[in-house]
């Protein structure tokens, strides 16, 4: 259902674009009622209306609406697992459907609010702070600019992720342990920033002490990986990300590939104890991993095939498959507010 009201005029907000509110009730701060729903509403008008979405199958009916009316701004309230299902359904619908002459629709502009758990994406996508202040801040900029054009934004690529079933995009993808971390997050029914450090926290303990907590993490993939036009020599691997954005993972920032259109930035390997111990430094510095059996470098194409099914993540949603194409995605933006 969509909600719109005529209160926007009275605020004083007097759109010049067509703006859908698109709300994640699953993401962390919408189930927690962290964000209440006036802070919307009070800001829906003629120009401006809202979408709440109750589950996974909900959002590609949303993201048609937007294309059936010519959204021309998603706000999307989520978290990071939730804006890859958003922007995956938009790529593949406005992909997919076509006008009457035969043509294509743009993607709209976005925008987004800090509304999940870690928020990596977030903060390098425009949103930053509170969301009952960040959207105040949107609105006054819709307010103030009176083209869409001059609106400051943030250019992105997506990272494309195909199973050979479907093609998905977020912004960052990974099996061994970092889909094992995330399937230990998910444990319980409660999951929050806490339990992220308190797993940082027991793997940086089993590092130190040699416990078996960090081997469960690290239990690794039996996988052929292929760079580019280079078959890599190791068939093992304890962990494998690769990622499209500049992201800052807890207090380091571990990638760098986003500036560039075409290229996507790996890490991974088959790392020992003591190879994850010498290479702390380089992570904390945002420096190369370095190794015999580690890799960590610029790329454009990753094609990555187990010797049977394996798990793997794309911005904090778990999924399964035997073989994974790995390239950069179209350029989505996002305004920055």
């Amino acid at each position: 259902m969509i909600f719109r009201l005529d209160f926007g005029l009275l605020l004083g907000y007097i759109m010049f674009m067509r703006v859908r509110i698109l709300i994640n009730r699953c993401a962390r701060a919408i189930r927690l009622e962290r964000i209440k729903p006036n802070v919307f509403q009070r800001f829906l008008s003629n120009q401006v209306d809202m979408r709440i979405t109750e589950s996974v199958d909900d959002i590609d009916d949303a993201v048609r609406a937007c294309w059936e009316d010519d959204v021309e701004l998603v706000l999307l309230t989520t978290g990071d697992g939730g804006l890859h299902r958003f922007l995956s359904s938009f790529v593949n619908t406005y992909r997919s459907l076509m006008r009457a002459d035969g043509s294509t629709k743009s993607l709209p502009l976005f925008a987004t609010l800090r509304s999940g758990t870690a928020n990596l994406m977030t903060g390098a996508l425009g949103g930053r702070g509170k969301p009952a202040r960040a959207i105040k801040r949107l609105f006054a900029l819709l307010d103030r600019v009176r083209q869409r054009e001059d609106l400051p934004r943030i250019r992105q690529k997506l990272l494309a992720v195909s199973d050979g079933i479907q093609q998905r995009f977020g912004f960052m993808t990974g099996s061994g342990g970092i889909y094992n971390f995330f399937l230990e997050y998910y444990q319980g029914t409660r999951y929050n920033l806490f339990k992220f450090v308190k797993i940082f926290g027991r793997s940086f303990l089993s590092l130190i002490t040699g416990g078996g907590y960090l081997d469960h993490l690290l239990s690794g993939v039996n996988a052929r990986l292929r760079l580019d036009e280079t078959r890599a020599k190791l068939s093992h691997w304890k962990v494998l990300v690769v990622s499209a954005i500049d992201a800052r993972v807890v207090f380091f920032r571990a990638f760098r590939a986003g500036s560039q259109p075409d290229q996507l930035h790996l890490k991974g390997g088959n790392p020992s104890r003591l190879a994850i111990i010498r290479n702390l430094p380089n992570v904390l510095l945002n420096r190369a991993w370095k190794g015999k059996q580690l890799l960590d470098q610029i790329v454009r194409h990753v094609t990555f095939e187990g010797e049977r099914e394996f798990g793997y993540t794309i911005d904090g949603e778990l999924y399964r498959a035997q073989a994974l194409e790995i390239t950069a995605g179209p350029i989505v933006e996002f305004v920055r507010f």
